[in-house]
């Protein structure tokens, strides 16, 4: 007797958990609606989250679960074009965050040179074949499984999609992406021109007569102070420190790199298509032009590029040069999704405008170090991707090499020649997409490294003819 009812316990219990799995097994219709409205048109960035990087996406995630509620209720085409705006939406917040742009930058941002280029680079190329393909299949999935989804229990989805934005936010809330245009509201300008005192110089009873301005492309502040010690190491040179005092600091930078000219140009956080019309800004080229110098920009990209062409006479250049002028003299470019003028071909173009007879300010965007850098772009001196590295992460070890060829270029043109009043600045971090990699720089911030003329002694000639 005792064993028999031995024996009914452990079926009874094993029946019971049967019929508690059952319950908890979901019908096809919730399943479908999960699938539709979670796992499909969030599954790139699911997968981009745990191995790389992305901003948090609470709006897209809201948005295509609202969606999902949609289907079975529209026509299966509405409900495709619905969800093919909501991809492109989220996409666009998605690289606009990463970039530092807003939704509305982004979209002004596109160019299709540049997007072919992009598309022309091995990852953003298979990046964005696998993109198409699942979207391709979500949408197909929205209108086959549409009648099936509105059957799903709408507690259930409403509970995952609470999850996932949760989860979403705890794993990709990362201030690392809050550093867009927008978010300059409400803080005091600051900029490494006003920090060091280089917005000063126009304004001198007798300003110096040659005048460089270096905004650094993607040049973020290295957490590590060594690491960021190999960068400065060219201007602790003896024949360098003999001729100039060296001022290093931080300034705070928002949006991309337009954003990051503007600061330090023209000492405004708006962007060059506010700046402008709503206001009159002092840009400093325009300030040294009124003060007789020849003023000059350099820079190995596009003009069309943020319009380049067009607001750079309006802050005051009066000559430009870009990749159409430059290519005529370096017909090898380097390469990546921004092919253009290597940075060390432009180094001397540089050189031989602040060379050039006259007062001048001459200005250099630098080109080499946009996000994602090609393998090679710089002069090899990191070890990178070896043990022997200094840089565990094999994209920031290639761009501190392009960072290294930029001041090196810069301490020889400052020793070459003398007297020149030189600010060099970062525009923004580096959108590096893992998360580690992006984490190797301080959020927010840029360095800036000014070089002041030491000021020539009186002689003793002067002493023996009083």
């Amino acid at each position: 007797m005792s064993s028999r009812h031995d024996l009914s316990m452990p079926v009874a219990m094993l029946q019971i958990a049967r019929r508690f799995l059952r319950r908890l097994r979901p019908e096809r219709p919730d399943l479908l609606l999960l699938v539709g409205g979670l796992v499909l048109p969030n599954i790139l960035a699911l997968i981009a989250g745990t191995v790389a990087g992305v901003p948090a996406r609470t709006s897209a995630i809201a948005l295509y679960a609202a969606l999902a509620l949609l289907a079975g209720r529209v026509r299966g085409w509405i409900l495709a074009l619905l969800g093919l705006a909501t991809v492109l939406f989220d996409l666009t917040e998605v690289v606009g965050r990463m970039f530092f742009l807003g939704f509305d930058a982004t979209v002004r941002s596109i160019d299709l040179d540049v997007l072919a280029g992009l598309l022309a680079t091995p990852a953003y190329a298979a990046g964005s074949a696998v993109m198409v393909a699942v979207t391709v299949a979500y949408l197909a999935f929205l209108m086959r499984a549409g009648p099936a989804m509105r059957r799903g229990g709408r507690l259930t989805f409403a509970a995952a999609t609470a999850a996932l934005i949760i989860g979403d936010g705890l794993a990709n809330g990362t201030a690392a992406y809050d550093f867009g245009a927008v978010a300059s509201l409400g803080h005091r300008f600051e900029s490494a021109s006003l920090l060091s005192g280089f917005d000063a110089l126009p304004d001198q009873v007798r300003p110096p007569r040659r005048v460089l301005m270096v905004v650094v492309e993607s040049l973020g502040l290295l957490r590590d102070p060594g690491e960021q010690a190999v960068l400065t190491a060219p201007f602790e040179d003896p024949d360098l420190r003999r001729l100039y005092t060296v001022a290093t600091g931080t300034t705070a930078f928002f949006g991309a790199t337009a954003s990051g000219e503007m600061r330090e140009l023209c000492g405004t956080y708006r962007s060059y298509d506010e700046a402008f019309v709503d206001e009159d800004p002092a840009c400093l080229p325009e300030r040294f032009a009124a003060r007789g110098y020849r003023t000059v920009s350099l820079h190995g990209f596009q003009a069309g590029f943020y319009h380049r062409v067009h607001w750079y006479p309006q802050a005051g250049f009066q000559h430009s040069l870009f990749a159409h002028e430059l290519e005529t003299r370096f017909p090898h470019p380097c390469g990546g999704p921004f092919p253009g003028a290597c940075d060390t071909d432009v180094a001397e173009a540089v050189a031989t405008e602040i060379a050039k007879p006259g007062p001048a300010f001459v200005y250099w965007l630098t080109l080499s170090s946009h996000v994602p850098v090609a393998p090679g772009t710089g002069t090899p001196r990191q070890h990178c991707g070896t043990p022997e590295s200094r840089f565990s992460d094999r994209e920031v070890c290639a761009m501190v090499e392009v960072w290294q060829d930029v001041f090196a270029a810069v301490a020889r043109l400052a020793v070459a020649h003398p007297g020149t009043e030189i600010l060099l600045v970062g525009d923004h971090a580096p959108p590096l997409w893992r998360r580690n990699a992006r984490d190797a720089f301080a959020p927010g911030r840029v360095p800036w490294i000014r070089l002041s003329p030491v000021p020539v002694p009186a002689t003793g000639l002067a002493a023996a003819n009083p």
